[in-house]
């Protein structure tokens, strides 16, 4: 089947414009936003230290945002190609394109991809003009949504613990964080059906 490259570039954009929305209700959700006291406003000198750190706050919502997207656009492109050439998605190009993961993780980034592609080439197929409208059109039922979700949200969450040893930082705090993450994006994605099944 010739993909239509105008339809296929929009379903592309709105997958993205959905990641990235998701990405960003997550960051504000994950990094905490430094609120000044009110007497700072008087003292200019302290205002100034409240304002750069207002900034180092915008630019980690920019930088968590960029780094939470980049594995999902390389999903992406190889969801697409795999479309355009009728073949099966190249998940090995794809961890080349990723770069460097342990080895204990590379598995369950695998596991992670494979669920991610396989998604992406279902909304790349369907029919609507709206993010919303690809997944009513491919998955049919909320609940066959949330089933994804649910997939989706075990492997992202396993591949992200298999990381953990990797990492440099406390490992309580490392941990607390990557299941912080697990429980804000379950509930994202969770008001996401809700919106888009309504």
């Amino acid at each position: 089947m010739v993909m239509n490259t105008h339809i296929t570039d929009h379903k592309k954009q709105q997958i993205l414009d959905h990641e990235s929305q998701l990405a960003h209700k997550l960051a504000l959700q994950i990094l905490d936003k430094p609120k000044p006291p009110i007497w700072m406003i008087f003292v200019p000198i302290f205002f100034v230290f409240f304002v750069q750190k207002m900034n180092q706050y915008k630019s980690g919502l920019a930088e968590f945002v960029e780094n939470y997207l980049k594995s999902r656009r390389h999903a992406l492109e190889i969801a697409l190609k795999a479309e355009e050439t009728a073949k099966p998605a190249d998940l090995d190009a794809l961890m080349e394109k990723v770069g460097n993961i342990p080895d204990q993780a590379r598995p369950l980034f695998m596991e992670w991809m494979a669920v991610l592609v396989d998604h992406y080439r279902l909304l790349l197929t369907s029919k609507g003009n709206t993010h919303a409208a690809l997944v009513r059109s491919g998955y049919q039922s909320k609940t066959n949504y949330l089933l994804f979700c649910n997939c989706l949200n075990k492997a992202e969450n396993a591949y992200s613990k298999a990381l953990l040893p990797q990492m440099d930082g406390d490992n309580q705090d490392l941990r607390h964080v990557i299941e912080k993450i697990d429980i804000c994006v379950a509930n994202l994605r969770r008001e996401d059906a809700d919106k888009i099944f309504s």
